[in-house]
């Protein structure tokens, strides 16, 4: 019994970090879901290469964290009944990916400034 106790603090304290998709629900989607998922990423990195080249580290930990958000907002709105389900979910998670990870690296670049 102490083992379940520990696996289910644990996931708990994994759904609450900012920077993990919910393997769960990533599951759920298709195929074609996830491929765009890859590519709004993919396009996502390539538009920011100049900041990946300066910081590594910083970058893929933002990445990482914007990403989760987007398919949560992403996953939250395909729920909804009127939704399409993936086709909600592909046009959300391509809409906010780069905004969040734009203002990601704003605010970066203007905390970098104030030091």
């Amino acid at each position: 019994m102490p083992n379940k106790g520990r696996a289910t603090a644990a996931n708990a304290h994994a759904q609450a970090r900012e920077d993990i998709l919910n393997p769960h629900a990533i599951s759920t989607l298709s195929a074609g879901a996830v491929s765009a998922m890859s590519a709004v990423g993919a396009a996502v990195i390539k538009k920011n290469k100049a900041a990946l080249s300066e910081n590594a580290d910083w970058f893929w930990h933002m990445f990482a964290k914007c990403e989760a958000k987007a398919a949560r907002i992403a996953e939250q709105a395909a729920r909804n009944p009127d939704a399409c389900g993936d086709a909600t979910f592909i046009e959300l998670y391509a809409k906010n990916l780069p905004k969040l990870m734009a203002s990601a690296l704003e605010a970066h670049e203007k905390a970098l400034r104030a030091k």
